[in-house]
């Protein structure tokens, strides 16, 4: 019996330093089952890329429109909005889920 005890508390010292290790790289408190899923998707979508289009407003949110007319969201709307209007490279992460570019840089598209 004890030794069942042992080995059931044991897991669970396992288990909540896993879920502590998760939440601690991101910064961000990260339930257990998502911590798992979390770093799943960050392996395939944690790619940099280089976006080319125009900044515009639609509704309430800045976009941006490429030359093939695919439009994303963008995660940093006060960036953004500086560049309203004007053509512009942005390397980011997109998050194709949310189709919405996690933005690194904004910077004036050469003409």
């Amino acid at each position: 019996m004890k030794m069942q005890r042992g080995i059931l508390l044991g897991w669970m010292i396992l288990g909540v330093s896993f879920t502590a290790a998760a939440s601690v790289s991101s910064g961000r408190a990260v339930p257990p089952k998502a911590a798992a899923l979390l770093a799943a998707k960050q392996g395939s979508d944690s790619k940099v890329k280089t976006f080319t289009g125009t900044i515009a407003k639609k509704g309430d949110q800045f976009i941006l429109t490429d030359e093939s007319k695919s439009s994303y969201q963008l995660d940093d709307q006060e960036t953004a909005e500086k560049f309203a209007g004007k053509k512009v490279r942005v390397k980011g992460i997109l998050d194709a889920v949310n189709n919405t570019i996690r933005i690194q840089t904004i910077e004036i598209a050469a003409a």
